[in-house]
């Protein structure tokens, strides 16, 4: 699945910010019962391969995802980072309000995604090697490494 900051904005340009998205999906796993595959999180949009039981609705565990790391950033924001509030006054949402699903009904396609994933921050240009980037799952994967979110294969 992948969802946008609203109007595409880099508002996940600090570490922080982006740091902010893995913890809240992080607590949120667990509390849901539910599994990342993989994710990268980019300066304004995120990707995560997600997974949970029967009951495991992603509709609103993105909706309560995207509500609480808002909030957090936002915070972030008026604590730390003043600069950015004209780029993200109270009343602007940090996140577009939808997000796009894709069903991964094969290994073949899981691979293919997690590909993706993994390549966009070079294919954008922030980094040289999908493992430089330190807020996706690529780590895990190249290197064995963790990543701040529990990868379930």
């Amino acid at each position: 699945m992948t969802f946008s900051t609203y109007q595409r904005r880099r508002f996940l340009e600090p570490d922080r910010a982006k740091e902010i998205v893995l913890e809240a999906l992080e607590g949120f796993l667990s509390a849901r019962q539910a599994g990342c595959t993989g994710f990268v999180v980019m300066p304004n949009h995120v990707h995560a391969i997600l997974f949970g039981g029967a009951d495991f609705q992603v509709s609103k565990f993105v909706q309560v995802w995207k509500k609480t790391s808002s909030y957090r950033i936002k915070q972030f924001y008026r604590e730390h980072m003043e600069h950015y509030r004209q780029f993200c006054p109270d009343e602007c949402p940090i996140w577009q309000a939808s997000f796009y699903d894709f069903n991964l009904e094969s290994d073949e396609k899981l691979n293919e995604k997690l590909g993706y994933m993994h390549d966009n921050p070079v294919m954008a240009g922030l980094c040289d090697y999908s493992v430089q980037w330190l807020c996706s799952s690529a780590r895990f994967y190249e290197e064995g490494k963790g990543v701040g979110v529990t990868i379930s294969q």
